[in-house]
């Protein structure tokens, strides 16, 4: 999905609704902070945009009717489907798992509807951290490719989604029946997986960031795997990674990330 695509279904669902601005889910909010051309090719992969609507949130609406507004008009299989590749799929506010306090972290995507518009067409998206802590929480494969590709990429940093986790706690629905000690276990063993990766290897001072971008790569693909290993199985691999010749590939990532204005205190 690009950001002319992202902003198209924004503009359709907030027409439907008939309102200001939407709240966006799931893997593709990542394109309210980032063009696609700054991200890599997983992190914009999805032709799915989770939308709830933003009244729901601030006059605690009843959803039912408008996601069936977002399912019929604008959802899977529906003539915006068929015509333009990608489609909405209505969320309910009430099923998200997310950091405490992700709403007043909200990231502001104006999709432009011209001069003279109605409405401005906000999408109010997920922060980059609180939607990588979101998708470790899921844990599905692939939600561990989606943060792997962006911690790879340096555009996100395992230490700041562990920080977010761990510092903010989760604000778990009412409908989430799984074992949540379980997942947080996994959530947090897995991106303490990329800080091992991080750590200078025995005896050569040279870290596995600093290791050529093929092995890197190579060592990335494996720690979905070594999740829930040990961490010496993960140490010893990363070591062994980290004797190649080091080179440079430093990601500017300031140059891509775009300005952004924080989203309203929805709790209000």
């Amino acid at each position: 999905m690009n950001r002319e695509q992202f902003a198209r279904a924004i503009r359709t669902a907030c027409a439907y609704l008939d309102e200001p601005y939407v709240v966006v889910f799931g893997s593709q909010s990542i394109l309210g902070s980032y063009d696609e051309s700054a991200l890599p090719a997983v992190a914009s992969m999805s032709r799915e945009v989770d939308i709830s609507p933003g009244s729901a949130f601030t006059a605690g609406n009843d959803l039912e009717d408008k996601l069936s507004v977002l399912d019929v008009f604008v959802g899977e299989e529906s003539p915006f489907h068929e015509l333009h590749g990608v489609y909405v799929e209505g969320i309910h506010k009430d099923t998200v798992v997310l950091p405490h306090g992700w709403e007043n972290r909200l990231v502001h995507f104006t999709a432009d509807d011209g001069s003279g518009a109605e409405y401005g067409r906000t999408g109010l998206c997920l922060d980059p951290v609180d939607l990588c802590a979101a998708k470790t929480i899921a844990g599905r494969t692939k939600d561990h490719e989606f943060v792997s590709a962006l911690i790879r990429d340096g555009i996100i940093d395992a230490t700041d989604v562990l920080d977010r986790i761990t510092g903010a706690g989760i604000q778990w629905p009412a409908v989430y029946t799984e074992d949540r000690d379980l997942a947080l276990t996994r959530a947090t063993n897995w991106l303490e997986s990329f800080l091992v990766a991080a750590e200078p290897a025995v005896g050569t001072g040279q870290s596995a960031a600093e290791s050529s971008t093929e092995n890197y790569s190579a060592v990335l693909d494996g720690l979905s795997a070594a999740a829930t290993a040990h961490t010496r199985s993960v140490r010893s691999m990363l070591q062994q990674a980290s004797e190649a010749t080091p080179t440079s590939d430093d990601h500017d990532v300031a140059a891509h990330e775009l300005d952004r204005d924080y989203g309203p205190d929805l709790e209000h």
